[in-house]
């Protein structure tokens, strides 16, 4: 679904991708299920686009899973919070919740790319790391100057036409509705990890 000239949601992933084009760069923004990684494959193929970077927002596996698909393809680099990478690489376990077995296992048994680059590594022009933990330890949004767009991972979701965060789901409650609360106060065009865009941009 297109959002701008330069900024797509691809359709058909669990939780939402998005494609940015800026300066001659493509950039993937969440990587989706395992499942979801052949479906963005399919969509960069139709439309004749090579990514140059991936960027992740946190290492829920709805959001790294398709990683794998990606890099087997484009050899990309892909950028993800310092944190969390030996869990998102796999070289570390992921961190203990008994009320989600199901899901623990999913994450681990998710095929990993060991290719892993720290954002403070990231060099991106146009592109703002901007940190909003809660969700996960080192939760990561991004923002896109050029069109005053805040890219929220799982910070904030779209939960039926509102902005909010998963509390289950989260590590730090009170971490999680400060972050929350930054991001609506912020003067941007909100792309959630879950749900459709929220307009926080003044009208004057």
């Amino acid at each position: 679904m297109k959002i701008s000239s330069q900024v797509e949601r691809i359709d058909g992933t669990m939780a939402n991708s998005y494609l940015v084009k800026t300066n001659g760069i493509n950039i993937i923004i969440d990587a989706g299920t395992p499942g979801s990684g052949k479906k963005i494959v399919e969509f960069l193929e139709s439309a004749k686009i090579k990514p140059d970077v991936v960027l992740i927002t946190h290492y829920h596996v709805d959001h790294t899973g398709g990683l794998y698909s990606l890099y087997e393809k484009y050899h990309m680099e892909i950028y993800v919070p310092a944190v969390e990478l030996t869990i998102i690489s796999g070289s570390e376990p992921v961190p203990s919740r008994p009320f989600m077995p199901k899901l623990a296992s999913t994450i681990t048994h998710a095929r990993k790319v060991k290719e892993l680059k720290p954002l403070s590594e990231m060099k991106v022009s146009g592109i703002e790391i901007v940190k909003t933990p809660g969700h996960t330890r080192d939760s990561t949004s991004y923002f896109f100057k050029e069109e005053n767009i805040l890219f929220s991972g799982d910070a904030a979701v779209n939960i039926s036409g509102n902005p909010g965060y998963n509390r289950m789901f989260s590590v730090n409650v009170i971490n999680a509705e400060k972050s929350l609360n930054y991001i609506k106060s912020i003067n941007a065009l909100i792309l959630p990890g879950h749900g459709d865009k929220m307009d926080f941009r003044s009208s004057v």
